[in-house]
Order: structure tokens, then sequence, then C-alpha cells
């Protein structure tokens, strides 16, 4: 089972997805920014964490929403989905990863990573 946290980041009534690089599992995917949650540390402060290492933002004011469990044929993760309600700075892809603002109709269009889908139903409902 791996433990992740993922973050919801609106801004203008866009949603921001990332492309996974070359190399990585599922390459081309998109999906919700985020990552692996470490022993002793909360799914926000991975969050938090994740954010920073990866987009280079400092998340200021994050929610819980709902968690999420996805099971692929080699592993299950659990998701910890949260909603960045503000952050410093501007987002780059720091790990090779394209950035892409969408909005929800763009959303639904995007090759979605398969463990992300559900939060994709989820964020939806939240439009």
């Amino acid at each position: 089972m791996i433990h992740a946290a993922v973050g919801i980041i609106y801004d203008q009534q866009k949603i921001l997805m990332a492309e996974r690089p070359p190399g990585k599992p599922y390459s081309g995917y998109w999906e919700f920014p985020g990552g692996k949650i470490e022993a002793n540390e909360s799914g926000q402060e991975a969050l938090i964490r994740e954010l920073y290492e990866e987009l280079g933002i400092h998340v200021t004011d994050v929610r819980s929403c709902f968690e999420f469990t996805h099971a692929y044929p080699d592993k299950t993760v659990f998701l910890e989905v949260f909603l960045v309600l503000s952050y410093l700075g501007e987002p780059n892809g720091r790990e090779n990863q394209i950035l892409r603002w969408v909005n929800f109709d763009e959303l639904t269009q995007l090759r979605i990573l398969p463990g992300n889908l559900g939060i994709l139903d989820r964020v939806k409902e939240m439009k």
C-alpha cells in the first residue's frame, strides 16, 4: 500500500495538472500534484513538502477534502486529497514534469492517471 497526499490547486477557475515525465511509471499520464507521505509525517505536511519540492510553491492554506483508494495491478494507493486554498510563488515543474492549467472541460480530455480518475469525479462534483 502506497500512502500519498494529492493537492487540487485552483486559479481563476482552472486546475493545475502535471504530466508524468519520461522514465517514471505511467509516463505521459496527467495527475494532480502531490507525492508519498513519509514516516512520521501527516498528509498535510507531506503535501506542503511535496508541492515545494515538485512545484517550488509555499502552501500557506490547505483544507482536507476526502480520501480515495485505487488498486493498480501491482500496488494499491491510498490518497489523501486536499484543496490548496493559497500559496506563494509560481508553480513550475522542478522534476521535468509539464504543468498545465486546465478548465473542467479540458480536464476531462486529458489522459488521466488511473489512480486519479476517482479524484476527477469528485472534483467535477465540487465545481
